[in-house]
């Protein structure tokens, strides 16, 4: 029986008995006489009802744990793989760091195909160190530092082939350094000067030259090493405005091709560039010149991405197209110093480059297969590079019946002032957070020499032609070979 329930029972039995010492005694009246009614008894007041229990408060909602350090197989895989490739280990770490908060999850179809994706690197590095490492190595997108290298060989070898062009104007025009009709006569026998006689020269020149470039830089731990393969083609025209000024201007086109080791993929590039450049020549041996040029280069970078985790295979080709502007100025002075056919050619230059790399974004050859969701985003980036060029050419004139003969050797000694360890920029497509993450490249060398080798011709009716061969000694981890030919007309 309830609270309420058993007290109203109470009272009811004790009101059959009970005696109220406050009720009056009556006597016995006749029977005649009517009794009095008795009072009526009061009513018991009604029990209180209970107070209700007070509800418990609600126990506060718990807050949200902290993501957990990565697993200790994780750890390995990024050390493993930082050993070799140091931007493969910043990419480990950007990856966890964006992937443990777990918002990815919450996303868009994108954005949660890049958790799972960033969950099989990560959690599958418990059963597959190997694996896990192996795929952050061709996730990394460190193919970009051959960019740079590029643009610089690019701006570089359209000055060389310029510069070579005011070398041979210097000692095969007349007034420019050699005098050929003294030179032609000493080696004619008799002392004539037939073999000189009609090698005039008028005001204009056209010359054309092709270029052809090999060579390969070793991997390291901030970029995969690549074989390259390049050809250019220039052209210019120029005008003699007096005895001792040249100019004019040349127009190029090249084609590029770099693979990379380790089947890690190709970049192809398109460059169209513009150069103009002059010369000043002292009647004493003096001379000043310089050049001022621009490029556009528009690369194709096909990054391969292979890796196997746990049977989970990944196989796609991470596709972009940047772009990139290139200005080159370089100024030189020298000295054409001549002892009978022998030329010897001391010089100083110095050479700016700036090369603007537009930002660009990837593209998945297979966006919903493993892997798919890792495309990166490449910020934009500006590399500087100041280099100055203390040189040393030595040539001889040899005449012969069918014109003159220059054979030269050159020696270069190059000098690095800027083109410091550049960091660009870059962030996953897919990646809700936006997580940051960098990518270094190569320090420069900062010392190393160029070798150049080659021949010009001199035939009547201001007709000439230029085989050369050019290669670099002492530069870390690289080996160029180029070699030119060309011809100009005079008119």
């Amino acid at each position: 029986m309830g609270l309420l329930g058993l007290g109203l029972a109470t009272l009811v039995m004790g009101s059959e008995a009970a005696h109220y010492p406050d009720q009056p005694d009556y006597p016995d009246y006749p029977a005649d006489r009517p009794k009095p009614e008795p009072k009526p008894e009061p009513k018991p007041e009604p029990a209180p009802a209970p107070k209700p229990e007070p509800k418990p408060e609600p126990a506060p909602a718990p807050e949200a744990a902290a993501p957990s350090g990565p697993p200790p197989s994780y750890v390995e895989a990024v050390d493993q793989i930082g050993r070799t490739s140091f931007n493969a280990g910043l990419t480990g770490i950007a990856l966890f760091e964006t992937c443990a908060t777990g918002r990815n999850a919450l996303g868009g179809e994108r954005n949660q195909a890049f958790q799972r994706d960033c969950d099989l690197i990560i959690v599958g590095s418990v059963d597959d160190v190997a694996g896990s490492a192996a795929a952050l190595g061709q996730l990394t997108s460190d193919q970009i530092a051959a960019q740079n290298s590029a643009a610089g060989r690019v701006a570089g070898l359209g000055v060389a082939v310029v510069q070579g062009r005011l070398e041979r104007l210097r000692v095969a025009d007349r007034g420019l350094g050699v005098d050929w009709e003294r030179v032609a006569a000493s080696r004619t026998p008799g002392g004539g000067g037939a073999a000189s006689a009609d090698l005039g020269f008028g005001r204009f020149g056209a010359f054309f030259s092709v270029d052809y470039a090999t060579g390969d830089e070793d991997s390291s731990r901030f970029q995969p090493g690549y074989d390259f393969d390049r050809w250019s083609f220039l052209a210019g025209l120029d005008y003699r405005f007096t005895p001792e000024l040249v100019a004019g201007l040349a127009v190029r086109y090249e084609d590029s091709e770099y693979d990379f080791d380790h089947h890690r993929g190709r970049m192809t590039g398109d460059a169209w560039g513009v150069l103009g450049y002059a010369s000043y020549n002292l009647p004493n041996g003096v001379f000043v010149d310089g050049t001022l040029g621009y490029a556009s280069t528009d690369y194709s970078l096909r990054r391969q991405i292979n890796y196997n985790i746990g049977g989970s295979i990944a196989s796609q080709v991470a596709r972009s197209d940047p772009s990139a502007d290139v200005w080159n100025v370089n100024i030189g002075a020298g000295y054409n110093w001549q002892q009978g056919p022998w030329t010897i050619t001391p010089a100083l230059r110095v050479n700016y480059l700036s090369n603007d790399v537009d930002g660009y974004q990837e593209r998945m050859s297979n966006p919903t297969g493993t892997g798919g969701s890792m495309a990166m985003n490449i910020a934009s980036n500006t590399y500087d590079s100041l280099t100055s060029d203390l040189s040393v050419q030595v040539a001889r004139a040899i005449s012969h019946r069918a014109g003159v003969f220059v054979p030269h050797l050159r020696l270069g000694w190059i000098h690095e002032f800027d083109n410091d360890q550049q960091q660009v920029g870059a962030r996953f497509v897919n990646d809700i957070n936006q997580q940051p993450l960098v990518v270094l490249t190569n320090a420069p060398d900062r010392d190393y020499m160029e070798l150049g080798v080659g021949i010009s011709a001199q035939f009547p009716q201001g007709r000439s032609a230029f085989l050369s061969y050019g290669t670099l000694l002492g530069y870390r981890d690289v080996t160029y070979h180029g070699i030119s030919a060309g011809f100009r007309l005079e008119f």
